[in-house]
């Protein structure tokens, strides 16, 4: 299975940090569909999609840092 490169640019900055705001807003997600679970009794669709896409981005980010063209300090 070929991995894609998480290390390369995407706009201003690297595709992980793109995932570490993308975690960031499923973690903040996660965290209101469970204040609205508490509270209100509704809310578990949110709760769902915030648990699952921080899962899904942790899974990515999980990935180790591939090493640059001098040596494993320079990526």
């Amino acid at each position: 299975m070929k991995r894609f490169d998480i290390d390369r640019r995407v706009g201003p900055i690297r595709l992980r940090a793109w995932f570490l705001v993308g975690n960031f807003g499923f973690n903040a997600l996660a965290l209101y569909g469970l204040s609205r679970l508490m509270v209100e009794g509704s809310g578990a669709g949110l709760l769902l999609v915030g648990v699952l896409g921080t899962l899904g981005c942790l899974g990515v980010l999980s990935q180790p840092n591939r090493p640059g063209p001098d040596g494993p300090d320079n990526a």
